[in-house]
């Protein structure tokens, strides 16, 4: 009788326990798991003055707790998706170790460490979390994904002796037995097939829930508090611009553009696309764009419509394994259709409007900090804590992003030079 009783309250018990999991906040052991966006990767690189300010190391300091990263030197490591891939060079002019603070320099502040927290990857796929490991040799010439890999992962595993472990991102973090857990994983997946224009790229939804689920589920059975992040949508950065949107950047009216280079009036200029316009308005051209430089209304509507099944999938597993939910998909869809005000400046999410590097698609640092400061939030109203928020104001002198003058609209005077 008395095990008959037990066993009716154990589903009450099992909820407990999974409730109580979520009633305090243990912010010891903080690590994010994430691709280029969580990395602090901008103007086509990952390098130490964004990683810094990164919203991740943003919210570890307003947490107070440590958040070793794998500080790049400039100019950087990773390629731009979108953009012309670039040799593998490592270590590059100007950089020494590449990766700062190694080998473990004395009395170095802040004090070097072996393992870091900040395991985000540029290039990383959802899928690659799971199944990408560092590989010998460290730098590969022919290989840049699995060079940038191999020195954050990888590093300094591969130059110790052999039989050391190789771990891919999930391992990493599962081995670091993290007290809260932050997975910003799925936007390499969607950026990859929006920047080549190709719907055929974009992850199965089925295939990508389950994947994702082997990844929230491996961080909580460990008894970490996780934060998930949707997904965000590519149509809503500054690497697609509209033709009336162009106009602002190159002069030529909406209706020019459309009817000079054969384009729908729906249609989106890549950024590439953008800079060739912008060029050949410049010298009074009208050659034909190279290819890449349009993205037509139907694909960008197929992406978005991936872009909303998968973030649907993420909602389902967050709701299924206890997890918090941000989301990131909206933050970008705001920031499209309003801007963002910070003191009495409005950011912009055009080309150079302040709220995106010049890659167009990852964000400058005062973004970075308003997303720190949702996520924040969100932590301060589900444990009911108090962490102060980052104040985005401090950061608009030091932003690379945040440009006043637009490059590319240089519209030529009566006499043949430059009008500014």
């Amino acid at each position: 009788m008395r095990n008959r009783l037990l066993l009716s309250f154990l589903p009450l018990l099992l909820c407990s326990k999974a409730v109580g999991q979520q009633s305090k906040l243990d912010t010891t052991t903080f690590v994010v798991l994430g691709e280029g966006l969580a990395a602090g990767m901008a103007d086509f690189s990952l390098k130490d003055i964004y990683q810094q300010q990164s919203f991740p190391a943003l919210i570890a300091k307003q947490i107070k707790t440590d958040f070793p990263q794998p500080l790049i030197e400039p100019p950087g490591i990773g390629s731009a998706p979108g953009f012309p891939a670039m040799e593998v060079t490592v270590p590059a002019r100007g950089q020494s170790t590449v990766r700062e603070w190694f080998p473990p320099t004395p009395g170095a502040t802040p004090a070097p460490s072996l393992f870091i927290f900040n395991i985000s990857v540029p290039g990383l796929k959802l899928a690659d979390s799971i199944g990408l490991r560092p590989v010998s040799p460290l730098i590969q010439k022919n290989n840049p994904q699995q060079t940038v890999i191999n020195m954050i992962l990888g590093y300094p595993a591969l130059l110790l002796q052999k039989g050391t472990a190789l771990w891919s991102q999930l391992e990493y973090a599962q081995n670091l037995k993290p007290s809260l857990a932050l997975v910003e994983l799925g936007y390499f997946d969607v950026l990859d097939a929006a920047t080549k224009g190709d719907p055929t790229l974009l992850p199965d939804v089925a295939t990508f829930q389950t994947n994702y689920t082997q990844i929230v589920t491996a961080l909580t059975s460990n008894f970490a508090n996780v934060i998930v992040t949707t997904i965000p949508n590519p149509m809503d950065t500054a690497y697609f611009t509209t033709l009336p949107a162009a106009t602002r950047l190159v002069g030529a009216p909406a209706a020019t553009i459309a009817q000079q280079y054969n384009l729908q009036s729906s249609d989106l200029l890549t950024l590439p696309g953008l800079m060739a316009l912008g060029g050949n308005t410049f010298v009074q051209s009208t050659s034909p764009l190279p290819a890449g430089s349009v993205l037509s209304s139907a694909t960008a509507a197929q992406i978005t419509a991936r872009v909303a099944a998968l973030n649907s999938a993420i909602s389902t597993v967050a709701q299924q394994k206890g997890a918090m939910l941000y989301d990131l998909n909206a933050f970008f869809a705001r920031a499209k259709a309003q801007g963002v005000t910070v003191g009495t400046r409005t950011l912009t999410a055009d080309f150079q409007g302040g709220c995106y590097s010049l890659d167009g698609y990852y964000p400058g640092t005062v973004v970075h900090a308003l997303i720190a400061n949702d996520i924040l939030s969100l932590l301060n109203k589900t444990f009911s804590t108090s962490f102060a928020t980052v104040d985005p104001t401090a950061l608009l002198t030091s932003d690379p992003a945040v440009r006043i003058t637009p490059l590319l609209r240089r519209p030529r005077n009566n006499t043949g030079g430059d009008s500014r």
